[in-house]
């Protein structure tokens, strides 16, 4: 595939639109960490569960505070405060690591279906867990690629699960497929039941934080009490619905217009076009095993989106763990060989499509956070973001 000089010289515009949307978000943003409004922000985060109540999903990081609460008087608000810029910090210093050691372009990191996401919903975003997450997926990634111990690998991940479980949820196809056709020989069976075993403990405490330690109306009131002492801002902790009366936020009471799911099915379309286009351009060699990846991610996105209204997450996320594969692969080998000439159809389609599919969708595609309407979409764009700071 050839690039022209037109192509690289509109791809230099991309990277220096990225760099100054992403510049506005910073300066926006960050005076939101070190204000008041991030207090009063906070008191519906994931970050209170802790397990005054008994043990219960998510709770690790709440009691993490809660004991350093106890222990040094520190408000629980600015102990989470600290935690979030170290993560800020670290997954920054992740991101930058793969942008300067691989040849992934800058605008492809920095856009509205990777990193310009949680910049653009910012104040939304920093209550999840997502950046933690994100951090614990690369390191099981990494363990995982580079064959380092599998006690290591289920720790790490089993650390992860108990943060937020989306990340068994998101990693299971990828470290799937991974395993099948890089990191493992003999019959497929025999692949599978390698792969069962491996991932078994970390299955099994998935299993139980979903079934037995899901979280009844009850905990509630026993955890807000712990809180109460503590922070003026933790009061009247009001923790996401769902999570404790075991009823999903279901899409239907999101999407109330039939345009919407026609909105759902666009974003699906072109935010897989986009992904497996920057693979194909960045990362050929591996492309088919990270196009299957990133087609059976569509399964769980779908279902989280059914169960959770904040859908663009369950988009950027699995999206950020292909960014990860493609980056910890550039310099592994195939286990198993593929028959090239069945997917030459595909090839040639990416070979035409991919510059021009990334090239329009960065300019006229955008993620929303909540909903499939399209002011949404647009509103992460990175020229919405220039030009609605200049007008």
């Amino acid at each position: 595939m050839k690039i022209n000089i037109n192509s690289k010289i509109l791809f230099i515009i991309f990277n220096i639109i990225s760099l100054c949307s992403l510049f506005l978000l910073l300066y926006k943003n960050i005076p939101f960490v070190f204000g008041n409004s991030f207090n009063e922000f906070v008191y519906n985060s994931d970050y209170f569960i802790n397990y005054t109540s008994g043990l219960i999903k998510r709770g690790l990081d709440g009691q993490i505070i809660y004991h350093i609460t106890l222990l040094t008087g520190f408000s629980p608000v600015n102990i989470l405060r600290v935690m979030y810029l170290t993560f800020f910090v670290i997954l920054s210093g992740i991101v930058l690591n793969i942008w300067l050691r691989s040849k992934v372009s800058l605008y492809f990191i920095i856009s509205p279906f990777l990193f310009i996401f949680p910049f653009v919903y910012f104040p939304l975003f920093h209550i999840a867990k997502d950046m933690e997450v994100l951090i614990l997926s690369y390191i099981v990634l990494f363990l995982f690629i580079n064959k380092k111990s599998k006690w290591l690998l289920n720790i790490v991940l089993s650390i992860g699960i108990l943060v937020h479980e989306e990340i068994f949820i998101f990693l299971f196809f990828p470290l799937l497929l991974l395993h099948l056709f890089y990191f493992s020989e003999g019959r497929f069976l025999e692949k599978i039941k390698s792969f069962c075993i491996t991932l078994f403990p970390s299955a099994a405490l998935f299993l139980l934080m979903i079934l037995k330690y899901n979280g009844l109306s009850n905990n509630i009131n026993i955890i807000i009490d712990s809180w109460k002492t503590h922070s003026s801002y933790l009061q009247n902790v009001s923790f996401n619905s769902g999570l404790f009366d075991g009823k999903p936020r279901l899409i239907n009471e999101t999407i109330y217009a039939p345009y919407n799911i026609l909105g759902f099915g666009l974003l699906i379309i072109i935010n897989f076009i986009f992904i497996t286009s920057g693979i194909y351009l960045y990362s050929r060699r591996h492309f088919i095993v990270l196009f299957v990846i990133s087609a059976l991610q569509i399964l769980p996105t779908i279902i989280l989106c059914f169960m959770a209204s904040d859908f663009g997450r369950w988009f950027y996320i699995p999206n950020v763990l292909i960014l990860f594969s493609m980056f910890l692969l550039r310099d592994k080998e195939r286990s198993q060989n593929f028959n090239w000439r069945s997917i030459d159809l595909i090839l040639k389609r990416y070979d035409t499509m991919a510059p021009l599919a990334i090239g329009f969708f960065y300019i006229f595609g955008g993620m929303p956070y909540i909903g499939f309407n399209i002011y949404r979409y647009f509103y992460s764009n990175p020229l919405s973001i220039i030009f609605n700071w200049v007008k």
